[in-house]
């Protein structure tokens, strides 16, 4: 999955909350963290080139950093795909989770800033009709709203929300939930404020 992308040329324009392009070289398919769909492609690995079926976008990949890849996607970020560990399989589904999320009240984040997971849609979704809507999160502190969603792959659970209408995605792979915490690692941080974030407790 892509995340912590890096920006190009810091002179030029870059496309933010591009995060989240999942590979799966099994396969052979692209999709993204916020969407079920996926597509396929073609993987030549002598060649090191990846193509759309469907379309005529073909990229080349190279390794990064030993264990990751990086691609070009135009827009001038760099796309940093990291290998996923699918070993933190959860006997819960997506709705407890979201249950959990929007029924519970939370501590402010780093004793800083004081957030709602809504249950209710993000404003510009709807605005912008869109298919697949993703919740609202309430940002208190900041007067703003920003959004969140979980997204499952083979039991293992996802969590993603930005503190703003303009911030980047934090990321986060849940590890465990119970009726008090909900834990996870972070996998992107985009806020310096709540660097380092391991678990929401909705308990005293």
């Amino acid at each position: 999955m892509s995340y912590n992308n890096r920006i190009i040329n810091n002179n030029y324009w870059y496309a933010s909350e591009d995060e989240g392009v999942i590979l799966d070289f099994d396969n052979q398919t692209i999709g993204t963290i916020q969407h079920d769909s996926i597509v396929s492609i073609n993987i030549d690995f002598n060649k090191s080139k990846l193509s759309m079926k469907t379309d005529t976008l073909s990229v080349n990949f190279k390794v990064y950093k030993k264990d990751s890849i990086e691609i070009d996607f135009g827009r001038n970020m760099m796309h940093v795909f990291r290998p996923l560990n699918l070993d933190h399989k959860l006997s819960v589904n997506k709705s407890q989770i979201n249950n959990f999320l929007f029924k519970n009240n939370f501590g402010k984040i780093n004793d800083t800033i004081d957030v709602e997971f809504s249950d209710r849609y993000f404003f510009r979704d709807i605005e912008f009709e869109k298919t697949n809507k993703k919740n609202a999160l309430i940002n208190k502190s900041w007067n703003d709203e920003g959004y969140w969603y979980v997204k499952e792959i083979e039991q293992n659970f996802f969590l993603i929300f930005t503190l703003s209408q303009t911030s980047d995605q934090n990321i986060y792979q849940i590890t465990s939930i119970d009726d008090c915490k909900l834990k996870f690692i972070q996998l992107q941080e985009t806020e310096f404020r709540i660097s380092k974030l391991i678990e929401l407790n909705a308990c005293d």
